[in-house]
């Protein structure tokens, strides 16, 4: 039980009853006592007052105060509201002897002076009356915290992973007609429903104020055509038989638009689904679409665009201008002096003279196996046979991510935790400030301007963290797997090929034959497969 006083009034004059805590409670507020003591207009010795609670032991001891005379003193409380306006506290003082005890309408009388009007707790305020604690915060009422509600979701009926790869046949070489890389659909078929948002509801502090739940976001879905939405608004459904695909968020459903060959008898290709050229795509020509591209014969000297998947079942003969550019994964038979990338893997069996960039893989295992002149570049890995050539073929092959990115990750995560560290002490300092405030105690004018400048720190330093923790999740997206970076070899790298691990390089001495290399340390390094 907290410690508490109790005014005595006798002919003598006025004195103050000091009880001490018993067990845990709390000691006498010394600053309560004065501010009970000015509120019934008695004087003090302050410096008495703070001797008296200073040496107070386990008995009670009665301060004279004054000679004064005094009516008997009504029981009394007070109402401290917290500073996030969720809360509201009562403390109640005994009464003198002859004193009035304390009524359920003068404490709703305090409440309504301190401006609580809502989550007040009537039966915290009945279980007070029925047995009277002092000088003890009593919660009487409590504000009701927002709730959070959910953003509307949606699933897919359809594979949206367009990561499949081909069939190795057992002679080493890649079967190109078994890439069963199309998800069909049927029509009628639902290919995605929505799951309607739920919305929070709104909190209220003890003042009255509503606090509005957060906003939830609704989804709709952009979608190509040959798909229909349900009446309800919540379902895509495909009009057409064909194959759904998901690129960027978008739902498409295409049959495949099929050409001969790309040349002056079609012009360039523009398509907003899948593409399948049944012969070459000549030099200079151009297919771009948001879906796949197959072509059964090669590409000499063309740009082919695809948002989804390119499969080029003999090859591309770049000529030095052609390129490829994927959203998802491109395989080809070989790849010659050209200009290649993937948001996924590439594979070919061949590599040769190109400038390769891909965001998962590069596979060049299949049948020579051969990756030589140029670069090729790849977030997760290369798989290669054979990497450069007996002659020294100027190759570079790179894995993994810039240490840039490392550094400024680490240096984000440091200081998201330093300001972390700094707020709840700035909150304390801002609290501290507005209880003297509501105390009645006077501020100098430098202790005022510190406060309001530490909340503009305290507001910047939050929106500032949010910034960084955005980032950190961007960079903690492009490092994964990072440390997993390395170069399978299954035949041979010859010397003068260039290695980029993570930041850690290498130009190759001496031949490496059926091995991993890896970054350990500052240093490229060989280990088994």
């Amino acid at each position: 039980m907290n410690g508490y006083f109790q005014i005595q009034i006798n002919q003598k004059g006025v004195s103050i009853l000091l009880s001490p805590p018993i067990g845990e409670g709390e000691k006498i507020r010394a600053s309560e006592l004065k501010e009970y003591l000015d509120r019934i207009g008695v004087p003090y010795d302050t410096k008495a007052i703070n001797s008296a609670l200073h040496d107070l032991g386990e008995e009670e001891v009665a301060l004279f105060l004054s000679p004064m005379k005094l009516a008997p003193v009504d029981e009394k409380c007070t109402i401290d509201v917290a500073y996030d306006k969720m809360s509201a506290v009562l403390r109640l003082f005994p009464p003198s002897a002859g004193g009035a005890p304390i009524t359920k309408a003068r404490i709703m009388e305090a409440l309504q002076k301190a401006k609580v009007r809502a989550g007040i707790d009537e039966a915290a305020i009945k279980e007070l009356l029925e047995n009277k604690i002092y000088c003890t915060d009593i919660i009487v009422a409590k504000g009701k915290l927002p709730t959070a509600g959910r953003d509307a979701l949606i699933s897919y009926y359809f594979d949206t992973d367009n990561s499949a790869r081909p069939e190795l046949k057992e002679d080493g070489s890649v079967d190109f007609f078994k890439l069963n890389n199309l998800h069909h659909c049927t029509k009628g078929q639902v290919l995605a429903e929505i799951i309607p948002e739920e919305k929070g509801e709104d909190g209220i502090d003890v003042f009255g104020t509503v606090m509005p739940a957060r906003e939830v976001k609704p989804i709709k879905v952009p979608h190509g055509r040959n798909i229909e939405i349900s009446e309800d608004g919540l379902q895509y459904i495909s009009m057409v038989d064909g194959h759904a695909m998901l690129v960027d968020g978008t739902i498409f459903v295409s049959d495949v638009y099929s050409v001969e060959n790309v040349s002056t008898a079609t012009g360039n290709i523009e398509y907003h689904g899948d593409v399948e050229v049944k012969g070459n795509v000549c030099e200079n020509f151009s297919v771009k679409t948001e879906g796949n591209v197959y072509v059964n014969g090669v590409v000499e000297g063309a740009t082919i665009e695809a948002g989804g998947n390119i499969i080029i079942a003999r090859g591309m003969h770049g000529q030095n201008k052609g390129s490829l550019k994927a959203g998802g994964n491109i395989i080809a038979k070989f790849i010659s002096a050209a200009q290649v990338e993937a948001d996924g893997f590439i594979e070919a069996e061949q590599i040769l003279n190109a400038k390769v960039t891909a965001g998962t893989y590069v596979n060049a295992e299949a049948g020579k196996g051969l990756i030589t002149g140029g670069k090729v570049v790849a977030k997760k890995a290369v798989n290669v046979k054979n990497a450069g050539s007996p002659m020294g073929a100027s190759t570079t092959i790179e894995v993994g991510c810039d240490p840039e990115a490392k550094k400024r990750y680490a240096a984000l995560q440091k200081s998201v935790g330093e300001k972390s560290r700094a707020i709840p002490q700035m909150k304390k300092v801002i609290e501290d400030t507005a209880r003297k405030l509501k105390a009645g105690m006077t501020l100098s004018q430098e202790q005022l301007k510190n406060a309001r400048m530490l909340q503009v720190t305290l507001a910047e330093s939050q929106k500032q963290i949010q910034g960084e923790l955005k980032e950190i999740e961007a960079l903690d997206k492009l490092l994964k797997g990072d440390d997993n970076a390395h170069i399978n070899i299954r035949g041979t790298m010859y010397q003068g090929v260039n290695v980029s691990i993570s930041g850690a390089v290498m130009t190759v001495k001496n031949e490496y034959t059926y091995c991993r290399l890896v970054k350990k340390g500052a240093d490229v390094a060989s280990t088994n497969l």
